[in-house]
């Protein structure tokens, strides 16, 4: 149920259109712009790549399209002037309806991240960015039984050239500073974990080991 509402929820302007389209020329162009943007809420699902605006992207992606399909009916009512009130205007009106819904709950989303940035979380695998010579031995994927207060998640850091773990460690932590990393409390790393609808806090603490080094995430709650 939840992949059929998923692909509703990506497919649903693209199908408005299909209803709402008059001219070739606009209904290829706005199609095509509608597709586009339907690929980023896909590809951030599917881990296609890594973006920290996931919130913006999937709360803000209906009111783009939304956006879109008003200006292509008014390009095309520009060219071919007013929508016909009988045959087609029935269909029409409903895609209206439909695709102003479609936006509202991209409003709902955005304030339901509100709510839940206070609630702990499993980081992403992705939001580690690793130098050259480093790679994932070993990852304890997401954290399905998060503590009280936090989420977590350990990943065996090793060298390909055999650097020892003080080494590894230190490169790791010259890359993380590249990345914006911070120093925070207990002698951890931060960062932002989203943009601006996200604005809960990824924790990092670096473990040297002989081999290597081991990076453990932490997705704490936020009080309020």
């Amino acid at each position: 149920m939840g992949l059929v509402l998923g692909w509703g929820y990506v497919l649903l302007p693209l199908a408005c259109w299909a209803a709402l389209a008059r001219t070739r020329a606009v209904g290829v162009a706005v199609a095509a712009v509608l597709a586009a943007l339907a690929v980023v809420p896909v590809g951030l699902e599917r881990g296609w790549f890594h973006s920290r605006a996931i919130a913006e992207s999937q709360s803000g992606y209906p009111l783009a399209a939304g956006l879109v399909v008003l200006l292509g009916t008014l390009a095309e009512r520009r060219l071919c002037g007013p929508r016909p009130t009988r045959g087609s205007g029935q269909p029409a009106a409903g895609a209206t309806i439909v695709i102003a819904a479609h936006s509202l709950v991209g409003l709902v989303l955005g304030l339901l991240y509100q709510l839940a940035v206070h609630e702990p979380f499993s980081p992403e695998r992705s939001e580690l960015s690793l130098p050259p010579g480093l790679s994932v031995r070993q990852d304890s994927g997401p954290d399905r039984s998060c503590g009280l207060h936090a989420c977590r998640r350990d990943l065996a850091i090793v060298s390909a050239d055999g650097l020892s773990g003080a080494e590894a460690a230190r490169r790791l932590r010259v890359r993380l500073a590249a990345d914006g990393w911070t120093p925070g409390p207990g002698g951890c790393l931060v960062h932002r974990h989203g943009w601006l609808l996200d604005k809960r806090i990824t924790q990092l603490f670096l473990i040297e080991q002989p081999d290597g080094v081991t990076v453990r995430l932490v997705g704490p709650d936020r009080t309020p």
